[in-house]
């Protein structure tokens, strides 16, 4: 097939085979039978600027003709002369289905044993199903519609499916499926070839937070923390100071405050350590103290934080948020969030922390993990 890359010719291949059989090979094909598919080909194009369903019915019909052919020998030979009447004589056309009127198409045979019925409704299903596995969403999905026009295509369509043998019937649904292949236009990818990297969650999870050298302890987790606020509440004007400032000597409470206009709503402070129910109110005490005296929502950020942690200052009106808690969080958010907490964080160790090491050594990291980052323009 001049029009199909490997994956979808497998996909063809394995289509025909279910009506052809497991590696089947063509004979060789008359002139005459050449003849006639080249009018089936030029009658399918000519109605194809207007009407595509004619397409899958001309490969229904060649296969209709197919599986009839499994229980009548004669219609695996070339039957030049053969006429419409004579197709309706031998292949008893279905006209109703108890009270109801067919109208789609439906043949039975009877080879003197037993009756076989064979429609084309199941076969236009398959159809619409190949034209999906080959990515053309342009063939129309309207099965029972298309089923339904096949009187109108008895001369031109169904009689040269039933004169045609196996092999003309093979070489026809090859050339039928290769126009569509052509044709239709195949749907490209809507996501990305290879998915952008989620950094910030990759940042929380594996980027180095010990002290270093240049770089005060905690700094990290604080632009994590201011990161993490700037993307998950773009709402809240964030005050934040350099780490290891005082916030009461900013008039703060916390690390990190997030106000609309005049009103504080969250308030966060930061610890880069293991809460636990014998240190929790020693390192963040007075915080929790504060948020109860203005009355405002409270969060601790810490490193982690046990159970007894976690009830004390849930005891005190406020909320825990780990690491743990964070990766969990980002792991449900989009790509652009993600980079708005990177962003955030960047902008954090570049113009609050004001050190250009703690950028270098994040950015070093970013380089390792996603080379296409746009923070990476800073180094050239």
């Amino acid at each position: 097939m001049d029009h199909a890359s490997e994956a979808e010719q497998a996909t063809v291949d394995a289509f025909l085979e279910q009506h052809f059989g497991i590696g089947y090979s063509p004979n060789h094909v008359t002139p005459d039978e050449g003849k006639l598919i080249e009018g089936v080909m030029e009658f399918v194009a000519g109605k194809f600027v207007r009407s595509r369903y004619p397409l899958g019915l001309a490969i229904d019909m060649a296969l209709l003709a197919q599986q009839l052919s499994l229980h009548d020998p004669a219609a695996k030979l070339f039957r030049k002369q053969l006429t419409k009447n004579q197709v309706f004589e031998r292949y008893t056309l279905v006209t109703s289905r108890g009270d109801t009127d067919a109208n789609t198409l439906t043949l039975t045979f009877n080879d003197g044993v037993s009756e076989h019925a064979v429609g084309i409704r199941k076969l236009e299903e398959s159809v619409v199903d190949l034209f999906v596995a080959l990515k053309r969403p342009g063939y129309p999905s309207a099965y029972v519609y298309n089923t339904g026009q096949w009187q109108k295509y008895q001369d031109s369509l169904l009689l040269p499916a039933f004169k045609l043998s196996d092999a003309g019937r093979f070489r026809l649904c090859q050339k039928l499926i290769d126009f569509g292949l052509y044709y239709l236009t195949k749907s490209r990818p809507i996501g990305r070839e290879k998915a952008r990297v989620r950094l910030f969650e990759e940042i929380v999870r594996d980027y180095p937070r010990s002290r270093q050298k240049g770089e005060r302890a905690g700094c990290v987790l604080q632009g994590i923390a201011a990161g993490y606020m700037k993307a998950d509440r773009p709402h809240l004007y964030l005050i934040v100071d350099k780490t290891r400032t005082g916030s009461a000597k900013q008039a703060r409470i916390g690390d990190i405050d997030g106000y609309v206009g005049l009103d504080l709503e969250v308030t966060v402070e930061v610890k880069d350590t293991a809460l636990t129910g014998a240190n929790t109110l020693g390192e963040v005490g007075e915080f929790l103290l504060k948020v109860a005296e203005n009355r405002v929502m409270g969060v601790v950020l810490a490193s982690s934080a046990d159970d007894d942690a976690i009830d004390i200052i849930r005891s005190h009106n406020a909320v825990t948020l780990t690491l743990g808690d964070i990766t969990d969080a980002v792991g449900r958010w989009d790509w652009r969030k993600q980079d708005a907490a990177v962003q955030g964080l960047i902008h954090f160790l570049a113009h609050v922390e004001q050190n250009p090491d703690a950028v270098g050594r994040l950015l070093a990291f970013v380089r390792e993990r996603d080379p296409l980052h746009e923070s990476l323009l800073h180094l050239q």
